[in-house]
């Protein structure tokens, strides 16, 4: 698994994306919003929105005189909206999380991006950059963690291998198949256990070996959120930072920890449409959002990591997120092919 400092193997359009839905051919298509002077683009609920609407949408539609459109939903959704309607997009601007945008990268989804048209791009590390094949170019990103009761677990986790500890039977919690940090969970398994990207079965094995420890497997923040907030669940694992810390600042005694082997990445990218019809204004857009001053505004807003790396977020921030040397970023490459047999796989053999 690859540490944050190094490069990551670029993505090859050969390689077959059936994770994918499958699509309706024709069908009948709304105009863009962008042919009235602004675009439409996609945005996460809740807190998320509240604070991007703040930071982004509000001053940039502002001084620019620019209608933008959010869309809510779920990012297959949008994914799959984009692949019907290639020639004439009705989503100028996708905003994906991993996996999806990693899908939008293998099925070419996304028009290329320059410094020369999104000048705040040379303060991208390029990290979070290059892993889309410049098609794309992450927003923030967060860390995947641990959260626990203080006040429950006779032995404080360190480790992502506490999750199999035996005083924690019955009492952890962690992804259902599909959800966020599932495939994460995936990945963690096989490589504790000598497994790899390209050799899963590990995992599936120690998956098994879990199962008598996992309560329930949570299909959100809210399943999370009840869950320990109630002390069915005495550790949640393979959670952000977001529902921990919503329950810590409630005042439960919850803790969130990174553990010890690095905490999996989990982040928001702009992928622009290809034909999408004002392409140049969802540029300027990206390149607003990218720029120190809205990146530290929103970052602090949501408690998530700016990718621009002459933002300075919070001290608030900082104790929330995770550093650059403590992330662990897979090959989503080699996972996404793979999808549809680890979901039948995990249903067999993992699912209660």
């Amino acid at each position: 698994m690859d540490s944050f400092g190094k490069s990551f193997p670029s993505l090859s359009r050969r390689q077959v994306l059936s994770g994918t839905a499958a699509l309706v051919a024709g069908g009948v298509t709304t105009p863009s919003f962008g042919a009235s002077g602004g675009f439409v683009s996609t945005i996460f609920g809740g807190v998320y929105e509240r604070e991007y609407r703040k930071a982004f949408v509000t001053p940039f539609s502002s001084a620019n005189g620019t209608d933008i459109q959010l869309k809510l939903g779920s990012s297959s959704e949008w994914l799959t909206n984009a692949l019907v309607n290639r020639s004439s997009p009705e989503i100028d601007l996708l905003m994906l999380p991993y996996p999806d945008s990693m899908k939008a990268v293998l099925e070419d989804v996304g028009m290329p991006l320059s410094v020369a048209d999104i000048p705040n791009l040379k303060d991208v590390d390029p990290v979070w950059f290059d892993q889309y094949n410049k098609q794309a170019v992450a927003l923030d990103y967060v860390g995947y963690g641990i959260a626990y009761r203080e006040d429950l677990v006779p032995t404080p986790p360190t480790s992502w291998k506490d999750l199999w500890n035996p005083a924690y039977k019955g009492k952890v919690t962690v992804p259902d198949i599909g959800q966020w940090g599932s495939w994460e969970l995936i990945v963690i398994s096989a490589l504790l256990n000598g497994g790899s990207e390209d050799n899963l079965d590990p995992a599936f094995k120690a998956l098994k070996q879990l199962k008598p420890h996992v309560r329930q497997f949570f299909k959100g923040g809210g399943d999370i959120s009840n869950l320990l907030g109630s002390g069915e669940a005495w550790v949640c694992g393979m959670t952000t930072n977001i529902p921990a810390y919503g329950l810590i600042d409630a005042g439960k005694p919850v803790k969130f920890i990174f553990p010890s082997e690095g905490a999996m990445v989990g982040a928001a990218s702009y992928h622009i449409a290809k034909n999408a019809k004002n392409a140049a204004l969802c540029k300027q857009f990206i390149n607003f959002a990218l720029s120190r001053p809205i990146q530290e505004n929103f970052c602090n807003g949501v408690v998530a990591a700016p990718t621009n790396v002459t933002a300075v977020v919070n001290e608030r921030t900082r104790q929330r997120v995770p550093d650059h040397g403590h992330l662990k970023l897979f090959n989503w490459a080699k996972i996404i092919p793979q999808m549809p047999d680890l979901a039948d796989r995990w249903n067999q053999e993992v699912a209660f």
